[in-house]
């Protein structure tokens, strides 16, 4: 399969450079932020808007004929319009045929109504994103599902659009509406517990309810959409799209209009990156390996879990019973539950509670220094010598890890390493715990696809290990899947990231709305990463 090099793709990857975890932080080392916009709220029919608006994307062109890899969040640029602004914009780029070398948008957030976690009908939150003209015809051809990866801070959410970082994952999803395709809608819903639902806690990992409240926001949106801005083409189709947490969202909304006919959507496949397709096997490799790389994914699997699983309800599961009085008492499930911290954000508050009760017995990271991976701790702050060391602390970057018995209570280990009931841990909890992670495996109650299932995933991915697409390939068959597995010297969660958007994502994108999408699999692998 060709890599894809043009100058669209180009600026399409150079917006992805903050990728993190599972989890692609929005707020990762990059000071511009677009304007804000005042709200305001009309209400339409059975959605609601509360915040629209125009914008101006622009690329330094200059920086494509460098190295791509030197490409900055500063190259790239967003300015807030007003309408009028935007349409004179819109005129000039119809009189420049196509010339000029900036994009304009417009945006809106609503809320949609949908059935949450506790069983009730919530207002949820989203962001819709098309390309802006001046033009009446003008209508879109194609519907992309865009589904975001983890995110711990609420300021991230897909509908904080306009606050949001020029490099961030959002961003780089709106792009899909001109750079990539010339023609599409974009919608990015929040997920259940960010947004107009904060106050609630997030469904982690939950595929059914998760693809559910996807679909009836997409649905929502094109309503508005169709209602308020302009028709769809008559032969529009749609794709999703995600990396990590929203490859496993991707897929599991693939999987839910396939499993339940439903067609409205037209949607032709999904394009998933690095997804948690299999939480319980996870789990189990985390264990296996005896490494997290980053604490907060087997936290939120495990508290997302304890919040809204009914059977973990039952058995009277509560987040201390599974992991160790040291790793509670950082605070990590405190800060999950305020929303105020990025995953970057929680890592680097990991690390300094390692640093100030490591030596005392406390919680301990392990952070790479010359001398190689020691635990980080006032006490190897300065070697024999008394020189000081040199911590990598920068998340993505130095595979800093703890050893799973600093998170998890040696009766789960047991459990979930080869069965055995210590007594540490009462056997009903781990049976609830196990059975809460089985249920939303994507090939969970013999589920087989259809067409259209694509998948990207790093062999050595540290943070969504690669048993994920393992667990897909082994019960599916490489005969019902296109799949992509990327190897590279440099294996970190956060370059595979890089890589799925900069160089194959569009391709696999166009295969699918093309009709183009065949079932195979090939190792791959390009770029500096």
């Amino acid at each position: 399969m060709k890599s894809i090099k043009s100058t669209a793709i180009l600026i399409l990857g150079s917006l992805f450079v903050a990728i993190s975890f599972a989890a692609c932080s929005a707020e990762d080392n990059i000071p511009e932020k677009a304007p804000q916009v005042p709200s305001s709220s009309y209400p339409i029919s059975d959605v609601h808007v509360i915040e629209k608006g125009y914008l101006k994307a622009e690329l330094n062109k200059d920086n494509l004929l460098d190295d791509i890899s030197q490409l900055k969040a500063e190259d790239f640029k967003y300015t807030v319009l007003s309408e009028t602004e935007a349409k004179d914009l819109a005129e000039r780029k119809l009189s420049d045929s196509g010339s000029s070398d900036f994009y304009l948008y417009a945006w809106t957030t609503l809320n949609y109504r949908c059935k949450t976690a506790d069983g009730t009908e919530k207002d949820l939150s989203e962001l819709i994103v098309w390309p802006y003209s001046s033009l009446i015809s003008w209508s879109p051809s194609q519907l992309v599902i865009g589904c975001h990866s983890t995110i711990t801070s609420n300021e991230q959410r897909p509908s904080n659009f306009t606050n949001l970082p020029s490099a961030g994952e959002i961003n780089m999803l709106a792009l899909f509406a001109s750079v990539v395709s010339q023609n599409a809608l974009v919608i990015v819903p929040d997920y259940e517990g960010y947004g107009s639902t904060a106050d609630i806690p997030h469904p982690y990992c939950n595929r059914d309810l998760t693809a559910l409240q996807v679909v009836t926001g997409v649905k929502a949106g094109l309503s508005y959409f169709e209602n308020n801005v302009t028709t769809m083409k008559d032969e529009w189709s749609s794709v999703a799209i995600g990396y990590s947490q929203g490859g496993a969202v991707a897929a599991g909304v693939l999987r839910y209009c396939q499993q339940n006919n439903e067609n409205s959507l037209r949607l032709k496949g999904a394009v998933c990156g690095d997804g948690p397709y299999d939480p319980l096997a996870t789990l189990k490799r985390y264990i296996e390996m005896d490494k997290l790389y980053m604490p907060v994914a087997p936290t939120l699997l495990l508290k997302g879990a304890v919040d809204t699983d009914p059977d973990m309800k039952v058995a009277g599961c509560q987040y201390q019973d599974f992991v160790t009085d040291n790793f509670y008492a950082t605070g990590i499930f405190d800060w999950i539950a305020a929303k105020e911290k990025s995953t970057d954000q929680i890592q680097e508050a990991l690390l300094k509670h390692s640093l100030n009760y490591g030596d005392e017995g406390g919680f301990t990271m392990r952070a790479l220094c010359e001398d190689g991976f020691l635990p980080y701790t006032q006490s190897n702050l300065k070697d024999d010598s008394g020189n000081t060391r040199k911590f990598e602390l920068e998340n993505g970057k130095g595979y800093n890890y703890c050893f799973v018995d600093q998170c998890l209570k040696p009766g789960v280990i047991a459990y979930f390493r080869d069965g055995t009931i210590t007594g540490d841990v009462p056997e009903a909890k781990l049976k609830a715990l196990e059975k809460a992670m089985a249920k939303n495996s994507l090939t969970a109650d013999g589920f087989m696809p259809n067409t259209g299932f694509t998948f990207f995933h790093s062999i050595g991915d540290e943070v969504v290990p690669y048993c994920n697409f393992e667990s897909v390939r082994n019960t599916w068959g490489v005969d019902k899947i296109a799949a992509l597995t990327y190897q590279s010297n440099t294996t970190l969660h956060v370059a595979t990231g890089t890589s799925f958007y900069l160089v194959y994502c569009g391709d696999l994108v166009n295969e699918i709305l093309k009709g183009n999408w065949a079932p195979r699999e090939e190792t791959v692998g390009w770029g500096p990463w």
